[in-house]
């Protein structure tokens, strides 16, 4: 059988090293690569699939686009208007999943944190939107959006409304103060120098959740600990937890978590 990430860069991706360990320990004969995949290729790949596979996991640029080819959709995806992953659902049918809200939800949980009145969110894109359903299930009422334009915020505060959320945007150029008890990052380590020059100073910095994670820490997330800021978590674990979803999807077993962690803090320690 075989399964495979998708998304464009895609060398760098550390899934196939977590999927792979986690078949290994549960004996099961999955082979997962890792497949370059633009845009404009993604329908070929949705129409390959076969009875030989097993799924997709799917990364940037994939998670909104992927709604178009695929028609069922679980209500996470309704909700947030992208997936990370395609599977077989209990009816036999290709669908879709979103799997990065469990991720999210379970690095916070397991800091320590089982209940937030409110957030900030830094990015508006698809991880942006995930990161807004998982805060719901935290029991979120008030996030900030930090966003380089109104209009690209619009989708989060749309979504935010459904879920009883109000949505404020706060432009990305402008001075940045952090709103709540939580921060998620969706911004990658390479791009987060406009946010650095656009703190404001001498504000209270609250717990971080930053995505990004290779290299670790990152930009952001070295600024916390210079500048006294909360504790600072890394996406790794986000990474982690949704392919943990990913796998018991394309299985129907529980992951293998401890053999998962192995290998992909193996998998880091060689990039």
């Amino acid at each position: 059988m075989k399964a495979a990430v998708l998304g464009s860069p895609i060398s760098h991706s550390l899934s196939p090293a977590l999927h792979n360990a986690a078949y290994e320990e549960l004996g099961i004969d999955i082979e997962y690569t890792a497949i370059d995949t633009a845009i404009e290729a993604l329908a070929q790949r949705i129409s390959e699939l076969s009875d030989d596979d097993v799924g997709y996991s799917l990364t940037m640029p994939l998670k909104r686009d992927v709604l178009t080819l695929v028609s069922a959709w679980s209500p996470l995806v309704e909700q947030t208007g992208c997936a990370n992953t395609v599977y077989r659902n209990s009816q036999g049918k290709w669908a879709l999943e979103n799997t990065d809200i469990f991720g999210i939800t379970n690095t916070i949980r397991r800091a320590g944190i089982e209940a937030i009145e409110s957030a900030t969110i830094i990015g508006s894109g698809a991880t942006g939107r995930s990161a807004l359903s998982a805060l719901a299930d935290l029991g979120v009422r008030e996030v900030t959006c930090i966003a380089r334009n109104r209009d690209s915020a619009e989708r989060i505060r749309s979504q935010g409304d459904a879920l009883g959320i109000r949505v404020e945007w706060a432009d990305l150029a402008q001075g940045i103060s952090f709103a709540g008890e939580v921060v998620i990052s969706t911004v990658p380590s390479g791009a987060q120098g406009q946010i650095m020059g656009n703190i404001s100073a001498q504000q209270r910095l609250p717990v971080l959740l930053d995505i990004s994670y290779n290299p670790w820490p990152s930009v952001l997330a070295r600024y916390w600990k210079e500048n006294g800021g909360g504790e600072a978590l890394s996406g790794i674990e986000m990474l982690l937890w949704q392919a943990s979803a990913q796998v018991e999807l394309f299985t129907g077993l529980p992951a293998p978590i401890k053999a998962m962690r192995d290998a992909l803090l193996d998998g880091l320690s060689t990039t």
